[in-house]
């Protein structure tokens, strides 16, 4: 028997395993539970023994379970108490699936459990240090319902996460700039709207110089001081060109 053979029919035998699991649950669950589908999700310890493709083979049959399942219960009851279970079972056998964390955190949502999507949503980020929707998510998460003294501080630090990740677009250094200067943190806003000037198309450079000028001194020669500490983030030509129109020259 090759190798490729035995994988298959190992990956055949814990399917069958599983549904055999599933049909004794279902059979003495309560009909009206059967319904709307209460699915039987076990621990993700259960399958994380074995090799990567039969983990993500694994995933991807319960990821249709779990977006049929939160498609059911929208409609139904709104109850969601597998969710979670779903959700998780999900991204710890395929931590890759960015896709999963995003569906995830906003059906969390919708299930009540916000700690519970934000949580999601850092384990994504850690995972996926590369995926800057994840890390843009977690601030906004935390903007929309993190306590009021800390959520701007944690709300600016996702979001500054998110911009330093290679692709992220513009609007993430600008919403983190922003966030940055609200909660006081002048210097990195500073840094932040002297990037997104530097590098950015007019519309980028008229929001960095509104950035900018909330949060500079506003006497001339103190705004050019704290201004230098930006110099070497940029061309000396476009130096000069946001000194001139900040009125710092």
């Amino acid at each position: 028997m090759t190798g490729r053979l035995a994988r298959r029919l190992a990956l055949v035998v814990v399917c069958l395993a599983c549904a055999g699991i599933v049909v004794a649950y279902q059979v003495t669950r309560p009909a009206e539970e059967r319904r709307i589908g209460q699915p039987f999700v076990p621990s993700p310890q259960f399958f994380l023994d074995f090799s990567p493709s039969f983990r993500t083979t694994i995933a991807d049959a319960y990821w249709l379970q779990t977006i049929q399942y939160y498609g059911e219960h929208v409609r139904t009851d709104q109850r969601y108490d597998r969710l979670k279970a779903m959700i998780d079972l999900v991204t710890m056998l395929s931590p890759k699936f960015e896709r999963a964390y995003l569906f995830g955190a906003y059906a969390l949502l919708d299930a009540g459990l916000a700690q519970e999507a934000y949580d999601l949503l850092g384990r994504g980020f850690e995972e996926n240090p590369d995926a800057w929707k994840l890390a843009t998510n977690a601030g906004i998460l935390m903007y929309s319902y993190g306590a009021e003294d800390v959520k701007r501080e944690v709300a600016a630090k996702w979001f500054e996460k998110a911009a330093a990740v290679e692709g992220a677009p513009l609007y993430v250094s600008r919403i983190a700039a922003r966030l940055l200067g609200e909660g006081g943190e002048v210097d990195k806003a500073l840094a932040l709207w002297a990037e997104v000037y530097a590098t950015g198309d007019k519309y980028s450079r008229a929001k960095a110089l509104a950035g900018m000028d909330a949060i500079l001194p506003k006497d001339p020669a103190t705004r050019r001081a704290a201004l230098e500490r930006v110099r070497d983030l940029m061309a000396p030509r476009t130096f000069s060109e946001l000194v001139r129109k900040l009125g710092a020259g």
